[in-house]
């Protein structure tokens, strides 16, 4: 497994704006409201590029994309005031020298470099899942066996995981909503399947204008809720059956490398240094990461507790990476009126690689 936990340097645009529409976006325990804007367009306008964020230290900055497409406005809804969500899906925004400059050799996993019992697995769609990450929505099913995992930062402070599954298939859970910033992981995997519950009427409107396989709880009935669990933070699914389910349709492409791994050969880099661990404190969550050499591996804990999945499997990843990223609310709030915020995938930002210790 690799880990990459998002965290915020800065935001902008999201205090003091109107929260936009609500339908299952629950964080912590609380769900999104509508609170409808005056007057509302649905004529596209020139959407305005990121803002430029600065935090105290280290000071970040997100340039400006141009040539982006108009924004999306429902009728009753406030106008989306993010950013990945405006981004026309079908306009390269990412400079192709930015990428792994080749595909993974044959019979290797393209997401985590390690052979493959089944060379042909290489060629499947990755399986996108946004689990729940609070107390009542632990221990995650078979979250050991993710190829990656990226924790976002929500509102309330707390943190929500996308995991990536190519090599296993397992069953999936607790399954939430999805965010705006999901746009930049679905780009990334070249049509992926995505299990999600739903989302807000206008982030879910953005979210399906990209390009992957909309397997959620609002299209399919491939889903169940766990006996075992409470409500809310029950919402359950199996991977197999979503991947019959892509492969019926015919849909869905392999994903592409995301990092070019060190294999036995190749030594850290000269500029390494020695580190037995790291720590993420979210607003609402703690999160550390220790260096076990007996696994090889960084152990994860959360909020003073060593972090299992569902199978008391602990949640070890061979790398951690660590990114600081600009945030802008996306004009949504919850009922608690906690912004509803977006982290910004595009640009440049301080960060931090993890690997054998």
């Amino acid at each position: 497994m690799l880990a990459l936990s998002v965290i915020a340097a800065a935001c902008g645009g999201g205090g003091g704006e109107e929260g936009a529409d609500g339908t299952g976006q629950e964080n912590g325990g609380s769900s999104t409201t509508s609170n409808p804007a005056a007057t509302t367009s649905s004529t596209p306008g020139p959407p305005p590029g990121p803002p430029t964020t600065r935090g105290p230290a280290p000071e970040v900055t997100v340039e400006p994309i141009g040539a982006m497409g108009g924004t999306v406005v429902l009728s009753g809804e406030p106008a989306y005031r993010g950013v990945l969500g405006q981004i026309d899906p079908d306009r390269n925004v990412v400079a192709p020298v930015a990428l792994p400059p080749a595909p993974a050799a044959p019979g290797i996993a393209p997401l985590t470099g390690l052979p493959l019992d089944d060379p042909a697995v290489a060629g499947r769609p990755a399986l996108l899942v946004k689990i729940d990450n609070t107390a009542k929505g632990r221990p995650q099913e078979a979250l050991a066996r993710a190829d990656l995992v990226y924790e976002e930062l929500i509102e309330g402070g707390f943190t929500r995981l996308a995991a990536v599954y190519h090599t296993h298939s397992p069953l999936l859970g607790p399954v939430r909503s999805g965010r705006t910033t999901d746009i930049a992981l679905l780009g990334s995997l070249n049509e992926p399947i995505f299990a999600w519950s739903g989302a807000n009427r206008v982030h879910a409107a953005l979210l399906r204008r990209q390009d992957f396989v909309d397997l959620g709880a609002a299209t399919i009935r491939n889903y169940f809720r766990a006996d075992d669990r409470p409500g809310t933070y029950d919402l359950m699914t199996e991977s197999d059956v979503l991947r019959d389910l892509a492969a019926q349709r015919d849909a869905g492409g392999a994903p592409p490398p995301h990092f070019e791994y060190r294999d036995a050969t190749i030594g850290l880099p000269a500029s390494a240094v020695a580190a037995t661990g790291a720590s993420i404190d979210f607003p609402s969550v703690s999160v550390e990461w220790t260096w076990e050499a007996a696994t090889a591996g960084w152990a994860r804990t959360q909020d003073g507790s060593r972090h299992v999945d569902a199978q008391d499997v602990p949640v070890v990843a061979r790398n951690v990476v660590i990114a600081e990223v600009g945030v802008v609310g996306t004009g949504s709030v919850d009922l608690s009126g906690s912004s509803v915020d977006e982290q910004l995938f595009l640009g440049t930002g301080r960060g931090w690689v993890l690997s054998d210790g």
